[in-house]
């Protein structure tokens, strides 16, 4: 482990621009088409339940990363496998989001650069970083924070003044009942983003105060949470449902549309500064969780691991699919399958015998 620590307020800005992340980009919810909003702010209630489960881990073993205690519970052949398992996952996630970013770019302002070059530019950002260390990338995401904070609140006023607002779009509440949101919620938006905050098991044991961390954690699920969920409200109040859901990228559409006096125009690049910032914290997070956990695991120093992972992840975003649409399948293909076994089955494992252990620890501390 880096001999660092992290305040309660720089975990909260990381996980805060990590949810943000990606979920700014794609169609959130739409399986509940008007009642969307309701399907993010359900996916968030699992998602703090998600977090507390993932903060009684860290809570259980606080100086130990899930690579160490892996290992100790589960045995070092099954709890190394296991940890090696979470390694290739992160990367995995780390090079879909470069796609996703990298596609973003391309698609909203540099057409004409290949798509190689964008995103070997954001890895060399990240690894310029990243390996000056977890601290510096967590002062980075608190000013950062404010940055999208701030750009946020000016899209959300112009857009407001444009008049182009309709909220009857997202009416009538729940007019075919709570079973479209609920089918929303468990084949997306309790692991997309808030199931994702998983790699954060990664970073919890630089905190330097436990009980004011795993506080900041969860108010960081439930700001999410809220501003997802009234991105979603605003975006089919200013579309409607049906062109929310063909949109590739929703918000640069919705934002798009906005004009004051036909002399404030063409907002989009404030968008694309809120998602690049979101994409690079959320690649940056899930790449750090793979490099300390193989650093971890192999015994090798976490610099000398950062490079060639960096090249991995690098390549894998350039051929993981030929095209978005594939893209895009590809992925919900793993998120539907794949990804609650990461997210809710092996910590639930986890969790089940790390009780087992504390009960035989003091049982046996108690003789």
């Amino acid at each position: 482990m880096e001999d660092t620590k992290l305040s309660p307020m720089q975990l909260f800005a990381l996980l805060v621009l990590f949810q943000l992340g990606t979920a700014l980009v794609v169609n959130l919810g739409m399986a509940a088409r008007e009642d969307a909003w309701i399907a993010v702010l359900c996916g968030m209630l699992v998602g703090c339940l998600l977090f507390l489960g993932y903060a009684f881990l860290y809570t259980a073993f606080p100086d130990k990363l899930p690579t160490q205690y892996m290992r100790l519970l589960l045995g070092k052949y099954l709890g190394g496998l296991i940890g090696f398992a979470y390694i290739l996952f992160y990367m995995n996630k780390a090079s879909r989001d470069l796609m996703d970013g990298g596609l973003l770019v391309f698609a909203s302002t540099l057409k004409e650069t290949p798509l190689f070059i964008i995103n070997t530019v954001m890895m060399l950002t990240i690894i310029y970083v990243l390996h000056k260390g977890i601290e510096v990338l967590a002062r980075t995401a608190f000013i950062l924070l404010w940055v999208v904070f701030v750009i946020g609140i000016i899209i959300l006023f112009l857009l407001l003044f444009s008049g182009i607002i309709d909220f009857t779009r997202i009416l009538p509440v729940l007019s075919d009942g709570f079973g479209p949101v609920l089918e929303s919620v468990y084949r997306q938006n309790y692991q997309f983003p808030f199931g994702e905050i998983i790699c954060f098991t990664m970073v919890l044991p630089y905190l330097n105060n436990v009980k004011a961390g795993v506080r900041a954690g969860l108010m960081s699920v439930l700001l999410s949470g809220m501003i997802l969920s009234g991105t979603v409200v605003i975006t089919i109040s200013i579309l409607g449902v049906d062109i929310a859901e063909r949109s590739i990228f929703p918000l640069l559409t919705m934002v798009g549309k906005a004009s004051i006096a036909d002399f404030i125009q063409r907002l989009d690049i404030l968008v694309v500064m809120v998602l690049i910032i979101g994409d690079f914290f959320k690649i940056a997070v899930y790449f750090y969780a793979a490099v300390i956990g193989a650093s971890d695991l192999f015994k090798i120093p976490y610099r000398k691991v950062l490079y060639p992972l960096a090249l991995i992840v690098l390549f894998t975003s350039i051929t993981i699919a030929r095209t978005y649409s594939e893209h895009v399948k590809k992925g919900g293909d793993v998120l539907y399958i794949m990804d609650p076994l990461f997210y809710v089955i092996v910590p639930a494992a986890l969790i089940v015998a790390a009780l087992i252990y504390r009960f035989r620890f003091r049982r046996h501390s108690g003789t």
